[in-house]
């Protein structure tokens, strides 16, 4: 015969369990609406792994706008190499035949990249992303000519980029303001109002880039 305890404890027991399998259902649901959440990020995609990607371009198709005036260069950009689908794409950026406030001019990158974080579906094929420059500890993208110095270092959430499949290859088209930069030397007939720190910089342009070896890549999701 039960006594009252034992009716008790049966109760709570059931209550518990009934608690418990609230507490997972919730679980379960915020999982899967994490889950969704996470596969709707626009994703770089190719169509076969590993794989890096690689573009070109010749001066001023890209522009950086700095308070002194254009720098101008050809440019060279090779990815790392991709796993599989990703939000971002690290670039390497490497830059030649420069020219800088009107001057020839040498831009050193020191091991920095430009990582794309893939953000938002603008229309089909289009999305909008957000870049960050990534330097080793110490180190900055150095414009050096004979009258002025300027290092533009890391610096994150630098908007915006816009990026559009075309035919297996992707268009890449910078429209970035507000980028950081430190003037480093100022010397004489330099364009600059004297040393320090700016933030007025501007980088603009386009490049496509295609995946190594053949076959596509290009930004998916919604």
């Amino acid at each position: 015969m039960l006594r009252a305890t034992d009716n008790y404890r049966k109760d709570q027991m059931i209550c518990n369990l009934k608690v418990l399998g609230l507490a997972i259902a919730a679980v379960m649901a915020m999982s899967a609406m994490m889950a969704s959440a996470a596969s709707a990020v626009p994703q770089f995609t190719a169509s076969a792994y590993p794989a890096t990607v690689t573009g070109s371009n010749t001066k001023g198709s890209e522009v950086f706008t700095t308070e002194g005036g254009k720098v101008e260069c050809d440019s060279h950009f090779v990815s790392h190499s991709l796993s599989g689908a990703s939000s971002t794409l690290t670039v390497t950026p490497t830059y030649t035949n420069c020219e800088a406030w009107g001057l020839p001019a040498t831009v050193q990158t020191e091991g920095c990249t430009y990582v794309l974080h893939a953000t938002e579906k603008v229309s089909s094929g289009v999305y909008n992303n957000h870049v960050d420059i990534v330097c080793p500890s110490g180190k900055s993208i150095k414009i050096t000519t004979t009258i002025c110095i300027v290092e533009v270092k890391g610096q994150n959430g630098l908007t915006t980029v816009k990026t559009t499949n075309s035919g297996g290859s992707v268009t890449v088209e910078p429209n970035v303001s507000s980028v950081a930069y430190t003037v480093t030397a100022d010397r004489w007939a330099c364009p600059f109002g004297g040393t320090g720190n700016k933030t007025d910089g501007k980088y603009t342009g386009h490049v496509v880039v295609s995946r190594v070896g053949g076959g596509s890549i290009e930004v998916s999701g919604e």
